[in-house]
């Protein structure tokens, strides 16, 4: 006997509210949160700035180094394995304290739901710089930053620039890929964290935002 309308619609009606309990899961918020995303924004990133007061690069390749071969210098690098960290060599010049964090900061890095984003940069002896945000999305990394005067108690030679090297780490697994990077900043910091008072006659003085430090294509 042929099934009757009634029954037709119940069973359609047991299947719809079958499918939807089978994506229930897809759309939990705490799950949807959970998980590494390919693009966003963070305010206050996790960040280390190790600094050679010689002006060379702070990190080597040494993927290929050898007897005859010098390690080659880092550009910018989307790091995403533990094998590729352990290939990052800090350079000579690089204080001790410095090379210390380099290393710790790469093996606490969990590459299974994070990535390191390398940028070289370069600073005057007596400033540092102060992140105050980073962003990223599938091929392109870009951040913002402030500059200040270091600590009186930090050696520094006025109107001589070290070399930097700007390691974040961000919360998503992205292809090592690089089609754009960027960086704007300004002088001096509006709000600052430092609590020493004396600033000698090398302040920095006020300056317009700039966009410095792209490459690339919008890709």
């Amino acid at each position: 006997m042929a099934p009757t309308r009634r029954a037709l619609l119940g069973s359609a009606a047991l299947g719809v509210v079958g499918a939807l309990a089978g994506c229930s899961g897809a759309s939990d918020p705490q799950a949807e949160s959970a998980r590494p995303q390919t693009r966003g924004t963070e305010m206050d990133p996790t960040v280390v700035k190790p600094r050679n007061p010689s002006g060379e690069s702070v990190l080597l390749d040494g993927s290929e180094a050898n007897d005859e071969n010098k390690p080659a210098r880092i550009g910018r690098e989307l790091v995403t394995s533990a094998d590729r960290a352990d290939e990052l060599l800090v350079a000579e010049g690089v204080s001790d304290a410095d090379r210390e964090r380099v290393r710790s900061f790469l093996d606490e890095t969990d590459y299974e739901t994070e990535t390191v984003y390398v940028s070289p940069a370069g600073v005057e002896s007596c400033e540092r710089l102060d992140i105050e945000s980073v962003s990223w999305q599938p091929g392109r990394v870009e951040y913002e930053y402030c500059s200040e005067l270091r600590p009186p108690d930090e050696s520094c030679e006025a109107d001589e620039r070290v070399a930097l090297a700007l390691l974040f780490r961000l919360p998503a697994v992205l292809d090592a890929r690089l089609t754009r990077t960027g960086a704007s900043g300004h002088s001096p910091c509006r709000t600052t964290d430092t609590e020493y008072a004396v600033i000698d006659g090398n302040a920095t003085v006020p300056g317009n935002e700039t966009a410095i430090d792209t490459w690339g294509d919008d890709g």
